[in-house]
């Protein structure tokens, strides 16, 4: 598949995103629910469309400047970084298993197991993020 096709589709799905969540921010909007998760879904909406944009742009310059959107280094640091950031989340998540366990019998905990899982993939993201901003400075090390 070439270039163009790769974009136009990555611009169709985030369209299709990002209307599907502006249809359930006025719909929850409309019903009356909990005003905390609207305000909260209208926010991670935005954060979404800056990113797209930001992403889209730098691909649009990209295929317009005739280079490859990512070299062998670029691929090489986003495959060391996931698979990096798998491994932390996964101790991460254990430990904080540890901590669910500990704290399980006092009932200090009243956060939803829902809301827990929101921070956790958030908290996996920032440390994928973090590990490849560090290979992107330091590099690949054989």
């Amino acid at each position: 598949m070439d270039e163009n096709k790769k974009f136009r589709r990555y611009v169709a799905i985030v369209v299709i995103v990002l209307t599907l969540g502006a249809v359930f921010v006025i719909v929850s909007g409309a019903l009356g629910e909990d005003s905390w998760a609207s305000v909260m879904a209208a926010l991670l909406l935005v954060v979404m469309a800056l990113v797209a944009v930001k992403v889209a742009r730098r691909w649009s310059r990209e295929m317009k400047s005739g280079f490859p959107r990512d070299d062998e280094r670029s691929v090489a640091i986003k495959m060391r970084a996931g698979y990096l950031a798998f491994f932390i989340s996964l101790y991460f998540m254990f430990g904080i298993g540890f901590v669910f366990a500990i704290l399980e019998d006092t009932e200090a905990t009243s956060v939803p197991t829902s809301e827990w899982a929101m921070i956790f993939v958030a908290v996996m993201g920032l440390i994928y993020g973090g590990v490849n901003a560090y290979l992107n400075r330091k590099g690949v090390p054989e």
